[in-house]
């Protein structure tokens, strides 16, 4: 009996020591895992708190609790939800789970998620709750700044202009794009979400599969960086510049591609705009070179013919024979005016211009030309600004454009000239270089002609292209209308559909206050000769020798050199009698007519200076306007604009 008791002793304390072992392995499971466990007497509303408990919620385990104590703690803004909760679960309408906080007397505020179970007697009556507690506050901390982080992040990706995406690495899943999407192509994010394939079904069928294979080869290495041409739902066309790189795992795998796709429409239209202004800068300079060079020739053509002109006796048949040279030579003359204005070295006579008074009057000359067969139409807004322009040139403009849109006719049409006021907006004020945003006056010309092929139309501002048949153009007729606007601080747009028409709208700057100015001009004094000794520089021998021999006719003594050096020789012989300098500005030897004048105006304040040039640059022109005792006279000129020129410089009053 003995025995056996002292077994049964020995039993219940090896069975003790493996209780309070497991207990104390179960409170370091709940230590560890921040989860303790309560006992909740229905009857008498005693808690009781396993050691876990105690310290999460930061009592002392000596204090005994009630349910009214628990509430206590709870944090103010949750109390009412747990006692809703509670009862709830206490009448059977839901499994007691929740997550709430509790302020611990220490002030710190901690996040406890409780799960509670109900324990029944034996004649089914809720008796006690069972339940556990966990401090989940570390987690309740990561998912707020995982949220915060997601705000930031949807903060930046949809307040920004780019298109942000991620996708999976087989392109199948579109995880997320930003809604600058919606605004760029045209189509909303959720039909992206669910047909993630749309992306590149809107991708412009020239550039598709350079795309795809790009996407395929090159996202997962981040070597992706593509542009290419999308279709909006519009029709309108857009430019991309899109760029990807891989998104790795732990182990260094690509599991997803994020990239930033950047509407480039807008920059793409400045660089082709600020290309095909320096192309047209390069073939205007071109341009002035060959108009200077066929001036010289011109004013001999001109100047040897009003001398043949002149000569009494002559046969009526050698009359209309010299008569037709000098036709000629004007239209000639014309065509290097209209190089000189495509090259913007034209000098303008521009003034405060009301331009519907100007398209009015021009418009009486349009009906004449245009034919029976073409009607037109006007449409005049009402409060058009005043601009600043030369009104000669606004009516070339206007009639080149006529005559070019009446040729798109040839079986008859519409013609339409509109004239309105617009705003030019920043953003469109940056498509054409050195235009300013602001008020503009708005000139519209539409035909409903044959209209200009897409392959054509970059290059129809280009001097002597030309679609029409041999003999039936010159091509420089848009290519002046291109000079003078650009001269004038304006822009052109063409717009054109084959068989439907054309449709070409010129921008000027409006003026900023509106004024008036006369545009009466005072009349030249009549030609008369005289005696004072004139010296003449001029590179150009023919021209010099025919220069030489109609100032000669007018009674002028005239002294030639050709060059600068040749000049300064015979000007220390002469000084004393030379009365007027008419030098060419382009000089060689390496001395200029400007500087030549510049040196002996100042040996002899009271010279007169006529300049002549046949490559007008307007910069220099003006310079040389203002310069006191000096006149312009720009090649090539007829023997009665040179005799005038002279005699009103020998007029002036030093």
């Amino acid at each position: 009996m003995k025995v056996t008791q002292e077994r049964d002793a020995s039993e219940l304390q090896r069975l003790n020591e493996a209780l309070q072992e497991s207990q104390r392995r179960l409170e370091e499971a709940q230590r560890m895992a921040r989860i303790g466990h309560w006992d909740l007497d229905l009857q008498t509303q005693n808690v009781t708190w396993s050691e876990e408990i105690f310290r999460i919620f930061g009592i002392s385990p000596q204090r005994r609790l009630k349910l009214t104590d628990l509430l206590e703690v709870i944090h103010d803004e949750d109390r009412e939800r747990c006692r809703k909760h509670y009862a709830e679960a206490i009448a059977g309408l839901r499994p007691y789970d929740i997550e709430y906080r509790i302020v611990r007397p220490d002030g710190a505020i901690r996040w406890v998620h409780s799960r509670g179970a109900m324990d029944r007697d034996a004649s089914g009556r809720v008796v006690k709750m069972l339940g556990t507690g966990q401090d989940i506050t570390d987690r309740k901390q990561a998912e707020e700044a995982l949220r915060d982080s997601e705000r930031r992040f949807r903060q930046v990706t949809e307040s920004i202009g780019e298109v942000f995406w991620l996708t999976d690495l087989a392109k199948n899943q579109m995880i997320y794009v930003s809604p600058a999407y919606e605004k760029v192509w045209g189509r909303p994010c959720a039909e992206l979400y669910q047909s993630p394939q749309t992306w590149m079904e809107a991708i412009h069928p020239e550039d598709r599969n350079a795309v795809r294979e790009a996407a395929l080869t090159m996202q997962a290495t981040g070597a992706y960086d593509v542009i290419y041409r999308i279709h909006r739902p519009d029709g309108a066309v857009r430019w991309i510049h899109d760029r990807a790189f891989p998104i790795r795992d732990e182990e260094g795998r690509v599991y997803r591609v994020a990239g930033v796709a950047d509407d480039i429409t807008t920059q793409r239209e400045m660089e082709l705009q600020l290309r095909h202004s320096q192309k047209m800068e390069a073939v205007g300079v071109l341009a002035g070179g060959i108009a200077h060079d066929f001036n010289n020739l011109l004013a001999v053509i001109q100047l040897q013919t009003s001398l043949l002109l002149a000569t009494k006796g002559l046969p009526d048949r050698v009359m209309k024979g010299m008569g037709d040279i000098m036709d000629a030579s004007e239209r000639a003359a014309t065509l290097t005016r209209q190089l000189l204005t495509f090259s913007r070295r034209e000098v303008k006579k521009a003034r405060p211009l009301d331009l519907g008074e100007t398209v009015e009057s021009t418009i009486r000359l349009l009906r004449r030309v245009l034919g029976e067969d073409v009607a037109l139409e006007t449409h005049f807004e009402p409060g058009v600004p005043l601009i600043h322009a030369d009104p000669g040139m606004m009516e070339q403009v206007l009639m080149n454009l006529a005559i070019n849109a009446r040729d798109a006719m040839p079986s008859g049409g519409l013609l339409t000239v509109t004239l309105e006021p617009v705003q030019v907006t920043p953003e469109r004020a940056a498509l054409h270089p050195g235009v300013q945003p602001g008020k503009h006056v708005c000139l519209s010309v539409r035909d409903t002609g044959t209209g200009i092929a897409p392959e054509h139309l970059p290059r129809i501002f280009e001097p002597f292209f030309t679609t029409k048949e041999s003999g039936q153009g010159t091509g420089l007729g848009l290519a002046t209308v291109f000079g003078i606007v650009e001269q004038h601080n304006g822009w052109i747009e063409a717009h054109s559909e084959l068989n439907r028409g054309t449709l070409f709208r010129v921008h000027f700057p409006a003026l900023a206050r509106e004024s008036t100015s006369s545009s009466t001009q005072a009349e030249l004094p009549p030609v008369r000769g005289g005696t004072e000794c004139i010296l003449m520089v001029e590179d150009d021998q023919a021209l010099l020798h025919v220069a030489q021999l109609t100032l000669e006719h007018h009674g002028y003594r005239v002294l030639t050199a050709v060059n600068a050096v040749h000049a300064l020789e015979i000007w220390k012989k002469e000084r004393a009698n030379i009365e007027l300098l008419l030098t060419d500005l382009i000089l060689p030897g390496g001395l200029s007519g400007q500087e030549l004048a510049d040196l002996l105006k100042r040996d002899k304040p009271t010279l007169k200076i006529i300049h002549t040039s046949g490559y007008n640059d307007e910069v220099v022109t003006r310079r040389l306007r203002e310069l006191e005792n000096s006149i312009f006279l720009r090649k090539p000129y007829s023997a009665r604009q040179l005799a005038e020129t002279v005699r009103t410089s020998l007029d002036r009053i030093s």
